[in-house]
């Protein structure tokens, strides 16, 4: 037996049509606002990539859809990153708002304070084995560089967009058109519970695979869970074409309802190789009849996996 539809993703959708109504359901993109659930993002983000063998020294880092602040960008620039792109559809952060965070996040690094773990936030991912500050990439002689109190104010210079002596921090919105970044200039590109958002993913993977260097790496959060637009975690599966375009509404992105298995194809097609993967799986809420029919021939794989890390490296 078919479920009832829930009502209140399509009456939000509806009413974003209205002038001026959608501003009425417009909320803070998710946790960038908090210093700590930044410092806590980059620093899983830094540990993970120690543990693949990845660079953990990234001079250039790019990310995509840095919401409320770019506290994640100032967490690499505070580990000694050199210029920083932050890539959204739509302009959230603020300056005021980051200079704030730069000081928080300072804080943070100066009292060497141990990675917020599950407790704090319990649905961050990556999961880590041990959240202690990671000295062994972070050491003492690294630290007193990268927080050394002249560089501290060419940060602060480059949020400002004011010269800064070898410091650059960008903000592109929109950052659609890929050239907005230089070919082969970024070594990490970073998103956390982003891509789900994209509506055109394929177009972002390219990107990402123009802006990377060889050699350089995705890190990413990808969340498959409903984000509240079905009563069940995979709900979202279960609605034809037509009942998500009534639920999108007029909003510049949702939720794109791409599985696991769509992002490792893009991945392979632009010529990243996995290498680390981090499944967080759950068991599926919806029986295979009850899944709209272009997702009823999903692997099992994909209904059940919640959301995944991965790290991928371009060749």
């Amino acid at each position: 037996m078919a479920r009832s539809i829930y009502l209140r993703p399509v009456v939000k959708g509806l009413a974003t049509w209205i002038p001026g109504a959608r501003r009425l359901f417009a909320h803070g993109t998710g946790g960038s606002n908090s210093p700590r659930y930044c410092y806590s993002v980059w620093l899983r983000h830094l540990a993970m990539a120690r543990q693949s063998g990845l660079n953990t020294e990234p001079r250039t880092v790019a990310e995509l859809g840095p919401g409320d602040s770019l506290g994640l960008g100032l967490c690499a620039v505070l580990s000694g990153s050199n210029r920083f792109f932050a890539l959204d559809v739509v302009t959230h952060a603020q300056l005021e708002r980051n200079l704030a965070m730069l000081d928080e996040l300072v804080g943070l690094f100066v009292r060497r304070t141990p990675i917020p773990d599950e407790a704090e936030f319990p649905r961050v991912t990556p999961r880590l084995t041990c959240y202690d500050f990671p000295s062994s990439v972070l050491s003492e002689n690294r630290l007193t560089a990268t927080l050394a109190a002249d560089r501290l104010e060419r940060i602060r210079a480059a949020l400002r967009a004011e010269p800064a002596d070898g410091l650059e921090i960008r903000y592109v919105s929109p950052w659609y058109d890929a050239r907005v970044v230089e070919e082969g200039a970024v070594d990490l590109v970073l998103s956390q519970a982003v891509l789900e958002h994209v509506e055109d993913l394929r177009h972002a993977y390219t990107a990402m695979g123009r802006w990377l260097r060889p050699g350089g790496v995705i890190s990413a959060c990808i969340d498959f869970r409903s984000h509240s637009y079905a009563r069940d975690w995979n709900g979202h599966w279960g609605y034809s074409d037509a009942m998500w375009w009534v639920i999108r509404g007029n909003r510049p992105f949702l939720i794109n309802r791409e599985p696991l298995s769509t992002h490792r194809r893009l991945l392979a097609e632009s010529g990243f190789t996995i290498a680390y993967e981090q499944k967080h799986p759950g068991p599926s809420a919806l029986p295979r009849e009850q899944l709209a029919s272009r997702f009823r021939g999903m692997s099992d794989e994909d209904l059940s996996t919640q959301s995944v890390f991965v790290q991928a490296v371009k060749g």
